[in-house]
């Protein structure tokens, strides 16, 4: 007969021994992830650019000395093989790879692009044009789509080895694809169109990863936040508009976050595989959408 009798919520949602790699984990969403798993008992390499921003955040967050900083720059292979070769000397595995590394270029004016009501089709075009250089476009798809693939398919081996070496029984390797409820927008306003574009595209990577990696036992998940602090959402939305721009009142916090890798990363969260999971206080239901 099929038992009902559920693990206690503290073996549920254990992530005590996992092995993980977030990258971009120095600050804002990065970090927040890393700083839950390791609140929580797993070992995370914080992985950025900048060697002494993730020293810093090692060093502020660490609760069990599980934070380890690790410079990599995502868009090198020779950069990310070198992280790999001491992931591997270290510990030879990990069960969990979060591709949070990103950047937002292409930057409308605050005001935005001049509207239809205007008549003035060339200021539309100078607005748009004046966002920023083509080869930003190029720039932002490097590193929110084509490091995370590279990334993820250079990482494929530790994956598989963390399949050998899981932190709980039941719960296989995974790959967590940082996306942002921007790929999902229909709206006008979007902020910077190669950064919502580029996530839309990091969003469709991550399905189909869930596809490619299967045989192995692999998961793949998607987690598209909206506002969270941030060095790239500073200045965009401030508190005063912030009940107008959520429909919660608030920017999420790192229980929000926490929360959702807890449970993705968890035996809570070993069954869910090709999904999106949406954190964004219902902000996306002011925008006509894809979602």
């Amino acid at each position: 007969m099929t038992s009902f009798t559920a693990q206690p919520i503290s073996e549920l949602f254990s992530v005590d021994g996992l092995v993980a790699v977030v990258t971009g984990g120095g600050t804002g969403i990065g970090l927040m992830i890393a700083a839950a798993l390791e609140q929580n008992g797993a070992t995370v390499y914080i992985v950025g650019r900048r060697l002494e921003m993730v020293e810093k955040a090692a060093r502020e967050h660490n609760r069990h000395g599980k934070l380890i900083p690790a410079q990599c720059d995502v868009t090198s292979t020779e950069s990310v093989d070198a992280l790999i070769a001491t992931v591997q000397e270290q510990h030879g595995y990990i069960n969990l790879l979060v591709n949070n590394a990103g950047v937002a270029l292409n930057h409308l004016p605050a005001t935005g692009a001049p509207g239809p009501e205007t008549g003035d089709i060339a200021a539309f075009q100078s607005a748009l044009l004046g966002a920023g250089a083509r080869a930003d476009w190029g720039t932002t798809f490097g590193v929110n789509v084509t490091a995370a693939y590279y990334t993820t398919v250079q990482f494929l081996a530790l994956l598989d080895a963390g399949n050998r070496r899981p932190h709980a029984p039941g719960v296989t390797s995974q790959v967590v694809t940082v996306a942002s409820l921007a790929g999902f927008r229909r709206d006008e306003k979007n902020f910077t169109v190669s950064y919502a574009v580029s996530k839309a595209a990091a969003v469709h990577l991550g399905k189909l990863l869930a596809n490619m990696l299967k045989g192995w036992q692999i998961r793949s998940n998607v987690i598209a936040p909206g506002i969270f602090p941030s060095e790239m959402s500073d200045g965009l939305v401030s508190e005063e508009a912030m009940k107008a721009a959520v429909p919660l009142g608030r920017q999420g916090d790192i229980n929000d976050m926490g929360g959702l890798i807890l449970y993705l990363a968890s035996r809570a969260g070993a069954y869910i595989n090709g999904s999106v999971q949406l954190i964004d206080g219902g902000r996306l239901s002011l925008f006509p959408s894809t979602y």
